[in-house]
């Protein structure tokens, strides 16, 4: 990742997801939610280039 960008974003697993985006997660601890943020395996990861329209706030609906 650090080739493309200096922070690496946040990638859930399926079943973190889930976690993560339960409305509930509002009642957990933080360092409970924290846990879920591990690095991604980069076996896992794939990267190829895209149009200069994606990212581009004019384009946005």
């Amino acid at each position: 990742m650090a080739s493309i960008h200096d922070r690496m974003p946040g990638i859930l697993t399926k079943e973190d997801e889930q976690v993560w985006l339960d409305p509930d997660t509002k009642d957990m601890d933080a360092d409970a939610l924290t846990s879920l943020l591990k690095p991604y395996p980069s076996e896992k990861m794939r990267a190829y280039p895209v149009s200069s329209i994606v990212g581009n706030v004019r384009n946005n609906p």
